[in-house]
């Protein structure tokens, strides 16, 4: 190279205050360390900022380091240093900043006979947590790590987080563990079981099957036999012997049974008690006293109950039939004549729903018609009087003895000179057939409206 610069230089040791100036620089040629003086005259030797390696390559915690790559340290090792930890005992309140992964290790104590501890907070919990698509499972193992029992969680898809509390009662040999009490409902319950001794009343469902019977049952103490319920007994012969004295005579027949012991014939209807039986009244032709027609007969009690479409015939040749379908109620004139409904001179006759009168017919007086209970028209004396709109298709008759009703052609006095009508059709309207129609315009039909005129009428506006 064509340029040098060369710095005041040294072998053998680091140069000193005296032999540089301020500023001035200085190398150690032996290491290639560079030295200046400061504003305080103290010579001092330049450090890098960083490096690829340490000079002097260090030992921590007995490992050598320079700087050049990653060391591994042995915690037993380590025990030298002020505020060392010689064991995690020695930190009373340890965190951890992660999840703590014990590879194949255990959590174990070294304490004779101690427990592992794990305590949560307040309402918390200890969490067996699932994972990979598996439920959480605590394994008991023998002594021998051989093998164990698990405890796990319901699958996800039960959608379960009820709580099961022990028993609270004293732990016995022959009682199973029973859910005496529940609070709150659901997937969220709260079930308190208990050591329980079992009771018939739990056998809800299911049959006992025969093995769990022994061969031969052992003698029945009917002493020990209290709130026997005969309905219990379904079939079989209790002895003599085994049925106390009862307070009435129990020879010849019973008071009540459940049935006959000889089914007997009721006009041809075998009958044994065991359910109701039905008797054609034509069948009934024996034993004394019988009926053989209702003609001036008082029949008791009072209600005759028949059933759907069964039908009261009265006349020779059934002429008159009075029943119910199941859907209306009938009376019937299937007869010759006329069917009459009388009544003597003082009563009327009326038809009427369960609370308001359709119709009344009035001895001697109106009969009057009525809508949904008030009276809309009744006959009188002079003619037939309707409340309120009277609509008709067509009138007969020349009208000359209605009363309050325009002529139309109207005048001065008697006279009877002017016709009015309107000015505008509003709706349609077809001239009669056969029929002339005249108006005095102009007229206007209004839009959509239309106007017939057969083929042989003629419509005049004047």
């Amino acid at each position: 190279m064509a340029n040098t610069i060369k710095l005041k230089r040294a072998s053998g040791s680091d140069p000193s205050a005296s032999d540089l100036s301020v500023g001035e620089l200085a190398i150690r040629t032996s290491n290639c360390k560079l030295f200046s003086k400061n504003d305080g005259g103290s010579a001092i030797g330049i450090v890098a900022g960083s490096a690829d390696t340490l000079t002097t390559a260090r030992t921590i915690a007995g490992v050598s380091f320079d700087g050049s790559a990653n060391i591994s340290l042995n915690n037993n090792a380590i025990t030298n240093g002020a505020g060392y930890l010689a064991n995690i005992v020695s930190d009373t309140s340890p965190q951890l900043g992660g999840d703590l992964d014990v590879q194949s290790s255990k959590i174990t104590t070294a304490t004779s006979n101690g427990n592992v501890k794990i305590e949560p907070d307040g309402t918390g919990v200890v969490e067996i947590r699932g994972a990979g698509g598996n439920d959480g499972k605590l394994q008991l193992n023998c002594s021998a790590q051989s093998h164990g029992i698990k405890l796990a969680s319901p699958a996800h898809s039960a959608g379960q987080s009820y709580t099961l509390i022990f028993p609270d009662n004293q732990i016995a040999a022959d009682k199973y563990l029973k859910i005496k009490s529940i609070s709150g409902s659901g997937s969220t319950a709260i079930g308190q079981a208990e050591y329980a001794s079992l009771d018939a009343n739990d056998l809800g469902e299911g049959t006992i099957p025969d093995a769990r019977f022994p061969s031969t049952l052992p003698a029945l103490n009917g002493s020990a036999l209290t709130n026997l319920n005969g309905s219990n007994i379904a079939s079989g012969t209790i002895a003599a012997a085994r049925v106390a004295t009862l307070n009435q005579d129990t020879t010849g027949n019973a008071a009540t049974a459940t049935a006959l012991e000889t089914a007997r014939t009721i006009a041809g209807v075998s009958f044994d008690g065991t359910a109701n039986i039905s008797l054609n009244n034509n069948a009934i032709t024996n034993g004394a006293g019988y009926i053989t027609t209702v003609a001036d007969t008082t029949i008791a009690p009072s209600t005759i109950d028949m059933e759907d479409n069964e039908q009261i015939k009265l006349g020779n040749s059934d002429d008159l039939l009075i029943y119910h379908d199941g859907s209306d109620s009938y009376i019937d004139d299937a007869g010759t004549g006329s069917l009459l409904i009388r009544t003597t001179t003082s009563s009327n006759v009326s038809i009427k729903s369960s609370s308001s009168f359709m119709a009344k017919f009035q001895t001697g007086d109106s009969v009057e018609l009525y809508h949904n209970g008030t009276k809309k028209a009744e006959t009188a004396s002079g003619g037939f009087t309707v409340s309120g709109t009277c609509t008709a298709t067509a009138f007969s008759g020349d009208g000359s003895s209605l009363t309050g009703i325009s002529a139309g052609a109207t005048g001065g006095g008697s006279d009877e000179i002017f016709y009015e009508n309107g000015q505008t059709v509003t709706t349609n309207y077809t001239i009669t057939n056969g029929k002339n129609a005249m108006s005095a315009g102009p007229i206007t039909i209004n839009s959509g409206v239309t106007v017939t005129v057969g083929s042989g009428e003629t419509l005049t506006i004047v």
